[in-house]
């Protein structure tokens, strides 16, 4: 023990050396040096005034900071005690208050103030417990050691969807805490995914009808040689989601053409045209064939991993949107039929009716968004810190339940095919288009990661345990269920429970 000049005190040297130490030598040091007389529980009675800063919850922040006129907040005791290099000396109370702590500032907490600001620490500690959701502690990184005595940090539960609860946030800081407490509330929910859209997209148009024969008489009287079948419809489902209705087949004098197959999909074949000599007949093969269903949207890939742990605290994992339906495939044109000589009025040559186009195919359903990570609860996270527990107790609350994912939308109906044209003079009437494919359905969301449930949490150095430290994990929050009919396929994971996890 030398004496340092500085108000007449001595101080403790961690090393024992005989070194003599200015004022701002020892300032320098930070918490490395503690007076002698100013940790309380290695004295009987009152510390000193010149100690530190005093905070009691009957004080005032414009008061002196001595015992007999103590502050009223931590946060103004502990930056008034960051200014002069000194300790911060608390009433064994509860501040309702976050605190964040600057690096090499000392609090000590467990005074009994009512009783001359004796320690009490073992039986009675100061409670930082913050009443809405928040960050309770953070001490922060710099130069010179942070240390905490006889303080239970009490994080209140989250309600903010998919926020965490964190007692104790270590930043980089090289941190000693002794006969704390740590205690973590319960993580929030996690966001619900978005739903898609409950309304069915609209019906897809249907095919136009075909030309009936004999119907396109000029004003001399003389008919067309052939008449065109009905035309295309589209479907735009937005994006490069496109489905096409064949065209009709056309109605000729000799023979009837074809129609065309609908798009995009492998079924939809167009119905064939009258041919010149044979039988023929719509309910053989001239009617366009219906048109493929377009594909389901794939399901959102549920949430899994650990999350991230950062200067700003835990993330979790959201599940992931699902995909669009695809639209569905276009019906098949109808055939065209033939005409021929004297089968218009008057008995003159003409052209047979042609067919009908297909119907477009219904645009797919959109899909579910995904869940949210639910939060964590976790009583100490240590960010790239240097920390030491002595004689503490850390409890963690549960882990909050991950987000559900989204609901799809069902695909849209495609459209009926528009019927052939009328026979004249004997001819026979023109085929009909096919009804376009029903659109897929889309994929649902996946559901977002359980959040953890963690005594300690940390990235970087594990934190190191002396004497009767405990660690009590809560549990974990489940996975959140998938969207729609995926309730069960696509849950998001579960979260972790442990006593101690190491993030990346």
């Amino acid at each position: 023990m030398i004496s340092s000049g500085c108000d007449g005190l001595w101080y403790h040297i961690e090393d024992d050396c005989e070194l003599m130490l200015t004022c701002e030598e020892y300032r320098g040091r930070g918490s490395e040096v503690v007076p002698s007389g100013c940790v309380p529980s290695e004295i009987e009675g009152a510390v000193d005034d010149s100690c530190g800063v005093f905070v009691a919850s009957t004080g005032k922040d414009s008061n002196a900071g001595t015992r007999a006129e103590p502050v009223a907040t931590l946060a103004e005791a502990v930056r008034r005690a960051a200014d002069k290099r000194i300790g911060a000396y608390a009433c064994a109370e509860t501040f309702e208050e976050a605190v964040e702590l600057p690096a090499g500032v000392r609090l000590f907490g467990g005074l009994d103030c009512a009783n001359g600001w004796s320690w009490i620490g073992e039986e009675k500690k100061t409670t930082v417990a913050p009443v809405d959701e928040a960050l309770a502690l953070k001490m922060m990184r710099g130069e010179g050691s942070v240390r905490i005595e006889d303080v239970s940090v009490r994080a209140a539960n989250a309600r903010t969807s998919g926020a965490s609860s964190i007692a104790v946030l270590v930043d980089g800081a090289e941190a000693e805490l002794v006969r704390c407490e740590l205690v973590a509330g319960d993580g929030a929910v996690g966001a619900e995914g978005e739903d898609a859209p409950s309304e069915v997209p609209a019906q897809a148009s249907p095919g136009n009808a075909g030309t009936d024969a004999c119907s396109d008489l000029d004003t001399s009287g003389a008919p067309d040689e052939a008449l065109l079948g009905g035309a295309q419809v589209e479907n735009a489902c937005g994006g490069d989601a496109l489905s096409i209705g064949g065209e009709g087949g056309a109605g000729r004098v000799n023979n009837g053409g074809s129609g065309q197959i609908g798009e995009p999909g492998a079924l939809g074949a167009a119905g064939s045209g009258e041919p010149a000599a044979g039988d023929w007949s719509c309910a053989a093969a001239g009617t366009g064939q219906g048109g493929d269903n377009g594909a389901a949207g794939q399901a959102g890939p549920a949430a899994s991993g650990l999350g991230t742990l950062s200067s700003s605290g835990y993330a979790g994992v959201s599940g992931e949107a699902g995909k669009a339906g695809q639209p569905g495939q276009g019906g098949g044109g109808g055939g065209g039929a033939k005409g021929g000589a004297a089968i218009c009025l008057g008995g003159v040559r003409g052209a047979g009716a042609s067919g009908g186009s297909g119907g477009a195919g219904g645009c797919g359903g959109l899909p579910g968004q995904g869940g949210g990570a639910g939060g964590a609860s976790i009583a100490l996270a240590s960010v790239a810190g240097k920390v030491t527990l002595k004689d503490c107790v850390l409890k963690a609350g549960n882990g909050g339940r991950g987000g559900a994912g989204g609901d799809m939308q069902p695909g849209g109906l495609g459209g009926l095919g528009g019927v052939g044209g009328t026979g004249m003079g004997g001819s026979k009437a023109a085929c009909a288009g096919g009804q376009g494919g029903q659109g897929g359905n889309g994929g649902p969301g996946g559901g977002g990661l359980g959040g953890p449930s963690l005594a300690i949490a940390y990235r970087g150095e594990a934190v190191r345990q002396e004497g009767q430290t405990m660690l009590m994990p809560g549990t974990a929050g489940a996975g959140g269920p998938g969207g729609s009919s995926n309730v069960e396929e696509n849950a998001g994971a579960e979260g972790v429970s442990a006593a101690e996890q190491k993030f990346p």
